[in-house]
C-alpha cells in the first residue's frame, strides 16, 4: 500500500499511483493514474517469481481444457446437422418445383395440368405435408398451385413445412449456442429476419417468395461453410457432420421415391429427372460426365453410385461410415457396433447395385419395382443407423456421460 510500502494480497484490487512517491493524496488531475492489479501469491513476490508462475500455467494449460463432449451437447450437434440439411433439402426442392410451375406454360403445353399435378404430389410426398382438403378442394388448390405451394412453405405449425423445419433448426442451434462464431450468428440473424418477411408475403407475389427461398438457401450454405472454418474438430464436429450425412442420404432417398419410382409419361419423367438433378446441384455434373440427354439409368448412376459426386448416396454413406468408426466403442475386441454393422450393410448393398437393373420397368405394377425395393431397404438401414446412434450415445436418464475425446 502507499502507507506501508508492502503489497496487500487479495484476488484483485484497484491501485492508484502518483508521480510523487511522497504524496499520499493521489488525483488524476495532478498526473496520478489507476489500474487493476491481480494478486498471484499471499507472499511478497518478485518479477522472477511471477514469470515462473506464468510459465507453469502455460505449460499446464491442457490440464484445464476439456477434451470430452457431454451427451446432451453431442445430441444437439447431431440434430443441428440433420435440421440444417433438412432445411436446405426442402428449400431446394421447393424452389425447383416453383421454377417448373412458373415455366410450365412454356414447356409441354399439352401436359401442363398433368405436369403441375405430378410436381405438387412429388413435393407433398417428399415433405410429408398433405394439406387437409377434400377432393373438390384439392382440385381447386391444384388449379391455383401457388396458394398450395405457399401453404406447404410457410405454415409454421404444420410438421414438415419449411417454416416448421426452420423453427426446429433454430431451437437446436440455440441449444449449443456457445459453439458458433460471430459471423455465424450474423448469418443466422439475417436468415431469421428475411424469413419473417417471407412469412408476411403469404398469398403475395410468388416471385418475391421465390427470392426469399433463394436467400434462405444462401444463408444456410453460409452457415454450413462457416462451421467448416470455425468449429473445433474436438468439439462435436464428427456428430454434426454425421447428422448432415444421415439427413442428406434420407432426403435423397425420399426424393427419388417421390419422383422416379412410378412410370409416367415420357416428357413428365424427363422433367422429374431434371428436377432431381437441379435440386441436388448435379445437373452440370450430369451434362459434363455423360454428355447425353437425361436417361433414368444414368441419373441413378450419378445420384446413387458415383463416388466422385459429392451429392451421391455412396459418397454420403462412405463418409458416414467413417464417422461412425470414430465414435467411442462400448465393447472390447473387434465387434462392430450396431450402427457400424448397419452402415456396412447399407454400403455393401449400394456398392453391389447396378443402375441398369434399378432402371428396369415392371409392366405389371407400373413401377420401377427394383428401384422401389432398393430405396425402401436403404431407407430402413439409414433409419436404423440414426436410431442406433441415439440409443447408444444420447441417453440422458442416467448421469450425464462424456461421449468422446476428439
Amino acid at each position: 500500500s502507499a502507507t506501508t510500502g508492502r503489497d496487500i494480497h487479495c484476488p484483485r484490487l484497484s491501485k492508484a499511483s502518483s508521480v510523487d512517491k511522497e504524496d499520499i493524496i493521489i488525483s488524476n488531475q495532478l498526473g496520478g493514474y489507476s489500474k487493476d492489479t491481480w494478486i498471484l501469491s499471499n507472499e511478497e513476490t518478485t518479477s522472477t517469481t511471477v514469470k515462473k508462475e506464468q510459465d507453469y500455467i502455460q505449460k499446464n494449460a491442457s490440464v484445464y481444457r476439456s477434451d470430452v463432449l457431454p451427451s446432451r451437447t453431442a445430441e444437439n450437434f447431431f440434430w443441428v446437422g440433420r435440421y440444417a440439411e433438412r432445411v436446405l433439402g426442402n428449400a431446394r426442392f421447393h424452389r425447383t418445383v416453383m421454377q417448373f410451375v412458373d415455366e410450365a406454360n412454356r414447356a409441354f403445353l399439352d401436359n401442363d395440368p398433368l405436369l403441375i399435378n405430378s410436381l405438387l404430389y412429388a413435393l407433398m410426398s417428399y415433405t410429408h405435408v398433405y394439406p387437409d382438403m377434400g377432393e373438390q378442394e384439392r382440385d381447386n388448390k391444384f388449379k391455383d398451385p401457388w396458394k398450395l405451394l405457399a401453404e406447404i412453405l410457410l405454415e409454421k405449425n404444420r410438421m414438415g413445412s419449411l417454416s416448421y423445419n426452420i423453427t426446429s433448426f433454430s431451437r437446436a442451434v440455440l441449444a449449443v449456442r456457445d459453439h458458433w462464431s460471430t459471423d455465424t450468428w450474423r448469418v443466422l440473424r439475417e436468415m431469421e429476419d428475411e424469413w419473417q418477411i417471407a412469412a408476411e408475403l403469404k398469398g403475395g407475389g410468388h416471385y418475391k417468395l421465390l427470392s426469399k427461398v433463394d436467400k434462405l438457401i444462401t444463408s444456410m450454405m453460409a452457415f454450413v461453410s462457416l462451421n467448416r472454418e470455425s468449429i473445433s474438430r474436438e468439439q462435436g464436429w464428427i456428430l454434426l457432420d454425421a447428422g448432415r450425412k444421415t439427413e442428406q442420404s434420407l432426403l435423397l432417398i425420399s426424393m427419388l421415391q417421390s419422383t422416379l419410382v412410378f412410370k409416367q409419361d415420357e416428357q413428365i419423367e424427363y422433367i422429374m429427372q431434371e428436377a432431381v438433378l437441379k435440386s441436388n446441384e448435379s445437373l452440370v455434373n450430369y451434362r459434363y460426365k455423360y454428355r447425353s440427354h437425361l436417361q433414368l439409368n444414368l441419373v441413378l448412376d450419378l445420384m446413387l453410385l458415383d463416388p466422385n459426386n459429392p451429392r451421391s448416396l455412396v459418397y454420403q454413406l462412405e463418409r458416414l461410415k467413417a464417422y461412425l468408426e470414430m465414435l467411442p466403442k462400448k465393447m472390447n475386441g473387434h465387434l462392430l457396433s450396431e450402427q457400424e454393422r448397419l452402415a456396412l450393410e447399407a454400403f455393401t448393398i449400394l456398392k453391389l447395385a447396378d443402375s441398369n437393373v434399378l432402371a428396369q420397368h415392371d409392366i405389371e405394377t407400373g413401377m420401377y419395382a427394383n428401384l422401389n425395393d432398393f430405396l425402401n431397404k436403404m431407407n430402413e438401414l439409414l433409419l436404423g443407423i440414426s436410431n442406433a446412434v441415439s440409443k447408444m450415445y444420447f441417453k440422458h436418464a442416467h448421469q450425464q456421460q462424456q461421449l468422446f475425446r476428439s
